[in-house]
């Protein structure tokens, strides 16, 4: 579920983004599970960035992007907010088409936090 919202909301993938998401990762401890060879590309993607070049093969840039949509899911699944937002966003799509209503940031969090607090056995299926 993460990795497919991830999928949908990266587009660009820039200098800034690969080396807040590298500096986090390290920070919060999630860089060294994420696979080597990911690892590497992602350090080799930043220094070839800062060196002033750009990608032009569509290939690389889309395994450079799978890497980053790789590393930031390891370090969003740590992030509570985060979950009961995409929880919160699929409920609110369903209750939004029922209710004709459009919710904000904080009722879709409040929703999600909500679900992840109610027992397994009562759950409606997001």
């Amino acid at each position: 579920m993460v990795r497919d919202f991830l999928s949908r909301s990266v587009g660009v993938v820039s200098l800034p983004l690969l080396t807040s998401v590298r500096r986090r990762a390290v920070r919060v401890g999630v860089w060294w599970s994420l696979d080597p060879l990911r690892r590497g590309l992602l350090e080799a993607a930043i220094a070839y960035l800062r060196g002033g070049f750009r990608f032009r093969s569509p290939k690389a840039m889309a395994m450079v992007r799978d890497a980053l949509i790789e590393a930031l899911t390891l370090l969003l699944m740590r992030s509570v907010r985060f979950l009961a937002f995409i929880l919160g966003l699929r409920l609110a799509e369903k209750l939004g088409r029922a209710l004709n209503r459009v919710f904000r940031v904080w009722e879709i969090i409040a929703m999600g936090i909500q679900w992840l607090n109610t027992p397994p056995m009562h759950r409606v299926q997001p």
